[in-house]
């Protein structure tokens, strides 16, 4: 693949990429920061005259990823996590490493060669739900790099960021938070966290502190040294979005709300909810889950069964079809039944003419077994579906990084209680404060909160 070629591939791309991750974060400032520290390493790779492009993604799921002609992504997700300058150098470093040993070109010739369009991804670590690029116009193709090109990646980045005064010592870190936040979201979700190894980026590579130290040696041949930067990145992602953004409606606990749609709906106990692009999911440990989405009412006068029936699920062997009222909405509601990659399951449709313009549609997937004792529980669910009030839109507002000093008699628990999240207080403080179960704060130091 030419120069051409892979800056082609680029250049259309970008758009495809924006769009599905929210959007690029609406900050002049961050971005700015974010490209600067990525030219600054640019400066010292094999090919300082490149044309590097850095955007910061609005979007709260923590990765990173870049294509061929120079695009490197960050999103904000992983900025909130980053515990210093020198971390967001490290992986930032390594997605320049992808690009410039041409990994990211080389995939995707393999995959255009297998009839495969492709949407090239270097992620630093694995996440559930990029699969969902696939549904995008260019197509995804996400399977891992190889252990060879994950090392050489490592290697470039490491000597990036050494060459640029960065502490090399930070991408160990960095990696190393990144598997504690994969644990996290696993306990979250009610899965083994002790898991998260077989299924996640440390199954297909080395050991991660093994596999960066050799990086480090390979690349310096000495101890690293430099700066690490943790004020820098600290007075940066001061006030950033943490979670959903505004545009994007709001998970808070088990309920779902969206100020500029103006509705608002609840799932049952045992269920998480995770926004998505296209619609909402909401799992539950059992296999059952529930997805919520929208669609544009058709024009004119129309019978919310008819549409249930004709528009939404035409193919489908529905039964047991019949219109209702949700909260004054006309709707309707069918039964069928499907199959998963865990096996068949039992399926509720139904969808509520929320506006003139919108329809809101549940899916309710639920394990054969477990049906009946989920039935009234996912029926309060669809009732729940409601309008939100004047006063509950100017309300709810999104979670931000708010960054403290700690006070002489302020603990883990003190401060962990003032986070803004209904569930994992502690749990999230420890991690995006990298403080282990043991460790103690000491006043005078400088620590994110989510308020």
């Amino acid at each position: 693949m030419s120069a051409d070629e892979e800056a082609d591939i680029g250049r259309k791309t970008h758009p495809q990429i924006v769009q599905h991750f929210g959007g690029a974060y609406d900050n002049p400032a961050l971005q700015a920061y974010v490209a600067g520290l990525g030219q600054r390493l640019g400066q010292v790779t094999e090919t300082p005259a490149a044309d590097f492009r850095f955007t910061v993604l609005n979007s709260d799921i923590v990765n990173a990823m870049a294509v061929p002609g120079g695009y490197v992504y960050v999103t904000r997700g992983l900025l909130a996590l980053a515990a210093n300058e020198a971390e967001l150098a490290g992986v930032i470093g390594h997605e320049l490493g992808h690009i410039l040993a041409r990994h990211s070109a080389q995939r995707y010739s393999r995959a255009v060669a297998s009839n495969v369009a492709a949407t090239i991804l270097g992620a630093v670590v694995g996440m559930p739900g990029v699969a969902d690029l696939a549904q995008m116009g260019a197509g995804a193709w996400l399977q891992a790099y190889s252990r060879e090109n994950e090392f050489e990646a490592d290697s470039l980045g490491v000597r990036y960021m050494s060459r640029s005064g960065w502490n090399a010592n930070a991408m160990v870190s960095m990696l190393g938070s990144l598997r504690s936040h994969a644990r996290l979201e696993a306990r979250m979700a009610g899965r083994d966290p002790d898991q998260v190894d077989q299924s996640h980026f440390m199954s297909t590579h080395p050991r991660t502190t093994d596999r960066v130290q050799a990086a480090i040696d390979a690349a310096l041949k000495a101890p690293p040294s430099g700066t690490l930067g943790a004020d820098t990145l600290l007075d940066r992602v001061d006030g950033m979005v943490f979670g959903d953004d505004p545009s994007q409606g709001f998970v808070r606990d088990r309920v779902f709300v969206h100020p500029g749609e103006g509705f608002r709906f609840e799932v049952p106990a045992g269920f998480r909810i995770t926004n998505g692009e296209r619609a909402v999911q909401a799992q539950h440990p059992n296999g059952a889950a529930i997805l919520f989405d929208g669609a544009k009412a058709p024009a004119g006068d129309f019978d919310m069964l008819g549409y249930l029936t004709h528009s939404w699920l035409p193919k489908a062997r529905l039964a047991g079809a019949e219109r209702i009222q949700v909260n004054g909405m006309a709707g309707a509601t069918a039964t069928t039944t499907g199959r998963t990659r865990q096996g068949n399951v039992d399926v509720r449709v139904v969808a509520v003419r929320f506006d003139s313009d919108s329809i809101y549609r549940f899916t309710f997937l639920t394990p054969p077994r477990q049906t009946t004792a989920l039935g009234e529980e996912l029926r309060r669910a669809t009732y729940s579906l409601r309008p939100l009030s004047t006063e509950e839109r100017r309300e709810v507002q999104p979670w931000r990084i708010k960054v403290v000093r700690v006070k002489a008699g302020d603990s883990v628990a003190s401060l962990s209680a003032r986070m803004a999240l209904a569930q994992w207080k502690e749990e999230t403080f420890r991690l995006l404060n990298r403080l282990d179960e043991d460790d103690r704060i000491e006043p005078g130091r400088r620590v994110k909160l989510v308020v």
